[in-house]
């Protein structure tokens, strides 16, 4: 794959992957919901809770739940591609999500995501995020 686009798409959509990043590290609900679109679509399908969860309010509410089971999480991520055409893109987002449990159980997973993007009122968000476990050790 390649990466297309105007160099300011490219950075704006880069720093939304970033952005997102940061906010899970710092479990911020509130900063990660601005990641996404209002209504936007998250898939994890190995993870029932998370099979399908549409709208912004709903998957916060859902990630927030979520999180409650982890002291930390460490997560960083890579585009691997970008494909931008006007106000919309897609690409593939590589993940390393590093984290211990409430019962201390420490994991690493590394995944992917299938991204699409949409530009609303000169701002990126996420539209639909696809994850992918791609391999997962317990530590």
């Amino acid at each position: 794959m390649a990466f297309t686009g105007s160099v300011e798409d490219r950075l704006a959509i880069h720093e939304l992957v970033m952005s997102y990043g940061d906010a899970v590290t710092r479990k911020d609900a509130k900063d990660w919901g601005k990641t996404w679109a209002e209504d936007a679509i998250w898939r994890i399908p190995h993870f029932p809770l998370l099979e399908k969860v549409m709208g912004r309010e709903e998957i916060v509410r859902l990630w927030s739940q979520v999180m409650e089971d982890y002291k930390y999480i460490v997560f960083t991520a890579v585009l691997g591609s970008l494909l931008i055409e006007n106000d919309t893109a897609k690409g593939v987002t590589y993940t390393t999500e590093t984290g211990m449990d409430i019962k201390d159980n420490k994991s690493r997973t590394h995944g992917q995501y299938e991204d699409e993007f949409i530009k609303k009122d000169g701002n990126w968000y996420f539209l639909k995020r696809t994850f992918s476990i791609l391999h997962q050790d317990r530590l």
